[in-house]
């Protein structure tokens, strides 16, 4: 199967010929387009694990009941997908799913938002209303101390980063 951005648009095409919800409340992205797709949370086409990290906060004894682990504290996703997501979704609450969870297909690289363009919810609303949410994203983010954010960004290569997503210019400073 093709892994590319038109194999994509195809196929939610296809799957989600009507446009959904998607909004932000309560910090997170409510998303009617991932019960039927869970194609982030099933398995990747990739055996290089995705990380997500944790807040310490989030972290507990028996993590591994609940996610596979690239280290004790860090969930990943990789060609397994999550153990977490069953048939009608995600089984945790949503206070100990992993902040990226909450924020997909927005996602948090280096201090600044990007949307990851193979989502069927990037492919079907508008790139300003993107950018609006990654606006609500960004200020929920900034309550978080800049050790916190800095632990929630992933270190995505140029390469992916431009083959695989879009820059939102949304930038969190250090300092708001």
């Amino acid at each position: 199967m093709a892994n590319d951005f038109q194999h994509y648009f195809r196929l939610w095409e296809a799957s989600f010929p009507q446009r959904r919800e998607v909004r932000w409340a309560n910090g997170y992205l409510h998303n009617a387009y991932c019960a039927d797709c869970r194609y982030c949370c099933g398995p990747q086409d990739s055996a290089t694990p995705f990380p997500m990290p944790l807040l310490p906060a989030q972290c507990h004894e028996r993590l591994e009941d609940d996610f596979y682990l690239l280290d004790p504290v860090t969930p990943c996703l990789d060609d397994r997908g999550c153990k977490s997501c069953g048939p009608q979704g995600c089984r945790l609450p949503r206070p100990q799913r992993p902040i990226a969870c909450g924020l997909f297909p927005l996602v948090l690289v280096r201090d600044a938002l990007h949307l990851y363009q193979c989502c069927p919810a990037a492919l079907h609303l508008p790139l300003r209303e993107w950018i609006r949410l990654g606006e609500q994203a960004r200020d929920w983010l900034l309550t978080f101390s800049p050790a916190e954010r800095q632990r929630l960004s992933l270190s995505l290569s140029p390469e992916t980063l431009a083959e695989s997503y879009i820059d939102l210019h949304l930038a969190l400073p250090e300092h708001p």
